[in-house]
């Protein structure tokens, strides 16, 4: 999903006229990660000084797989930009499937349940 949405968003800075290239995806995962260690080792004070738990090895890997989707989205779309469709917003979505919210806030709720 991650990787999806990724893409989703390059389609939409193409489509708004960012050039996209092999140097901004490097920079761009560069940063990502700059910013992804420095947040790590803020909550990672946050939590101690609240005396949380804080699974750093967890959220360790989360910043990883992100990461490495940026790369794969960054990957597919300079194999083919105008291939990468746009995520619909909900309004498509609900002119599509009319009943889909309905069905999707009942599906919430199911999953929420105790």
């Amino acid at each position: 999903m991650a990787v999806d949405v990724t893409k989703s968003i390059f389609g939409r800075m193409a489509a708004e006229g960012i050039r996209l290239d092999a140097g901004l995806f490097d920079t761009l995962a560069v940063a990502y990660l700059r910013q992804a260690e420095d947040m790590l080792r803020f909550y990672a004070a946050d939590a101690a000084v609240n005396g949380l738990r804080f699974a750093r090895h967890d959220e360790e890997n989360a910043v990883a797989t992100f990461a490495r989707s940026i790369q794969l989205a960054a990957r597919t779309f300079l194999k083919d930009p105008l291939w990468t469709p746009l995520i619909p917003n909900w309004n498509r979505v609900q002119s599509a499937l009319p009943d889909f919210l309905d069905e999707f806030a009942h599906a919430v709720g199911l999953d929420n349940r105790p």
